[in-house]
């Protein structure tokens, strides 16, 4: 079939050419990832550009980051003019780039995006409740245990990372072996070893794809269950994107929310103040956290259906635009100052989003996060190991969170160990057993056996008559070999379990 004229490719490995004269003075934000002074970088976007800057996401990548607080609330509203979808993306369309996120809520529009978003929404609200918050504790608790002995711990690696990962499992309904599991894959996908973290993407992918298979033999009251049982019939495929998509986009934000509100209460000490003297809610204070020091940064998220004009950039239909989350708290347009009085309490931040993709996760993000901090500071009276300046950030663009927090406190009394009982002495067990058994035969020594006669044969009667054998299966039949059973097969998850042990 003649498909007409192919469309020019560019030659492999040379970057294309900008097609927008603005994109020649675009900032190359990738180079920037490794910057400390992120908050820095963010105002010197915005003094040279305005609201909305020019830059290359990857090299030779041409994207617009939304510096402005209302020009980032303007596209997250309106999914008639800017798109989630990245079938749209211009440099995909024109075969420049690759498509990888397609399949999700996150990436789709309209009824599909209702279609697919509706039963996640729905399990998440089903699964909450007081069930959910003592589970949150439990885990919570269970992992200041593994360290409250010690006197010191890393509040990032030990706590913050693991706890979301371990509460989504438990969603799962899996046990909390595979809690420890899900949190070592997610802690290596995220690491910074590339090898590592591309084995981990791998293995999470059969996790998620292995837990789906189980839940559709054996369904129960859980996340996934739900999922598939849900009217609007999603297939397992369907679901386990879903599943994916959730543990991307909410274990690493929800530990970096938790990191960053104990770094904030480590190194400001009337923030400190007002939070264990009552003063301060834990829901203000997170809404604090948001503003101040908020755990994702900018995303890649949104194409314009059609031309458009946003902050006084002229942006063509399909080009790529980075929600900027940091920058848009810091627009002095919008933020009327730093204190804690200014921020704690003010919901108005983007943190969960905006219009019809705002996060389904929010609640559940909110209280392991409240959670995670009210456990941590009512057992332990942890301390900063080393000064602020000594702490080092993730070189990330999207997330914003600490490589590490290192902590020190009084270390906790290690428990008892009960003592088990004393056994029970058994020489008369012993004497009664000895007394009722028979004198030996003698084979051992020749000796002779007892006078008395033998008992009679038993007569066999219709309830002792031998029931014959049942005849083996047909295959080997010319030797009578039986046939082998069926090997059951083996689990992925607990083959999983084997390897990241």
């Amino acid at each position: 079939m003649n498909q007409g004229p192919s469309r020019p490719r560019p030659t492999p490995g040379t970057p294309p050419q900008p097609r927008c004269p603005v994109h020649a003075q675009a900032v190359p934000l990738y180079r920037n990832a490794h910057r400390s002074d992120h908050a820095l970088l963010w105002e010197e976007l915005r003094a040279r550009f305005g609201a909305v800057a020019p830059v290359e996401i990857s090299p030779g990548v041409p994207g617009w980051l939304l510096l402005g607080y209302h020009e980032n609330l303007n596209v997250l509203r309106n999914p008639v003019s800017f798109s989630t979808d990245p079938a749209r993306w211009r440099e995909a369309r024109e075969g420049r780039q690759e498509n990888r996120v397609g399949g999700t809520a996150l990436a789709a529009d309209g009824e599909r995006h209702r279609r697919m978003r509706t039963p996640l929404v729905e399990a998440l609200h089903a699964l909450s409740g007081r069930r959910l918050s003592r589970t949150v504790t439990r885990l919570a608790s269970s992992l200041v245990d593994r360290f409250a002995t010690t006197g010191r711990a890393d509040l990032i690696a030990d706590y913050a990372a693991p706890l979301p990962a371990m509460v989504l499992n438990f969603l799962f309904g899996l046990d909390d072996r595979y809690g420890d599991l899900l949190a070592r894959l997610c802690a290596a996908r995220d690491g910074d070893d590339p090898d590592a973290a591309e084995r981990a993407t791998a293995d999470l992918r059969r996790y998620v794809r292995a837990l789906v298979a189980r839940r559709r033999a054996e369904p129960g009251d859980d996340l996934v269950s739900r999922l598939l049982a849900h009217p609007v019939a999603l297939t397992d495929a369907e679901v386990a994107t879903e599943v994916e998509t959730l543990l991307r986009l909410g274990v690493e934000p929800t530990a970096h929310l938790i990191g960053n509100a104990l770094r904030l209460l480590l190194t400001q000490p009337e923030v400190a103040a007002a939070y264990r003297g009552a003063a301060l809610p834990s829901v203000d204070f997170l809404d604090y956290v948001m503003w101040a020091d908020p755990p994702l940064q900018a995303l890649q998220a949104r194409y314009p259906t059609h031309d458009v004009r946003i902050g006084g950039a002229d942006i063509k239909e399909g080009e790529a635009l980075v929600l900027g989350f940091a920058p848009a708290h810091a627009d002095p347009a919008t933020r009327r100052g730093h204190a804690l009085d200014d921020l704690a309490g003010n919901r108005s931040h983007l943190m969960w989003g905006a219009g019809p993709h705002g996060c389904p996760a929010r609640a559940l993000a909110s209280e392991v996060a409240a959670t995670a901090i009210d456990v941590l500071l009512d057992r332990l009276d942890p301390k900063l190991d080393g000064p602020p300046e000594q702490l080092r950030w993730r070189a990330s663009l999207s997330v914003h969170g600490l490589a590490a927090l290192p902590v020190v406190f009084p270390p906790e009394p290690a428990p008892a160990v009960p003592q088990q009982p004393a056994p029970r002495p058994r020489r008369r067990l012993l004497a009664r057993t000895a007394r009722r058994t028979a004198a030996p035969r003698g084979a051992r020594y020749g000796a002779p056996g007892d006078t008395a006669e033998p008992p009679a044969p038993r007569t066999p009667t219709a309830r002792h008559a031998r029931v014959p054998a049942p005849a083996s299966r047909a295959t080997g039949a010319r030797y009578h070999v039986p046939a082998p059973a069926d090997e059951p097969r083996p689990d992925p998850l607990e083959g999983l379990l084997a390897q990241w042990a």
